[in-house]
């Protein structure tokens, strides 16, 4: 899993390559959780890259999120693979995440 960071009108925007798995899972947590412990609430995640995400992954958004928005922030995900986005609608992730097509569209929504 490979993640690079940037920041872009006070959001902080993670770009993903490659998969969530167990392994995957513990290097994101450990990416999200050392932003979110910098005070960085508002986060998106550029997801085009990652093909597979497992309970391990899941759990660690899930667990961000409920993080995030505890501190009036959010996870914006962005440009899910269809087999990705086909996992978040069968455990119902669709309702409680925000997607979008482009970054810029997450970054806007958060004005």
């Amino acid at each position: 899993m490979n993640i690079s960071e940037r920041e872009q009108d006070g959001i902080t925007i993670f770009t993903l390559d490659g998969r969530v798995d167990s392994e995957g899972a513990v290097d994101l947590d450990l990416a999200l959780q050392t932003a979110v412990s910098e005070g960085k609430h508002r986060l998106v995640l550029e997801m085009a890259q990652v093909r597979y995400i497992n309970s391990a992954g899941l759990r660690t958004l899930a667990d961000i999120l409920t993080q995030v928005r505890a501190s009036q922030g959010d996870l914006k995900l962005v440009n899910l693979h269809p087999r990705v986005q086909r996992v978040f609608q069968i455990i119902g992730f669709d309702r409680f995440f925000s997607t979008y097509p482009t970054v810029e569209e997450a970054v806007a929504s958060f004005s």
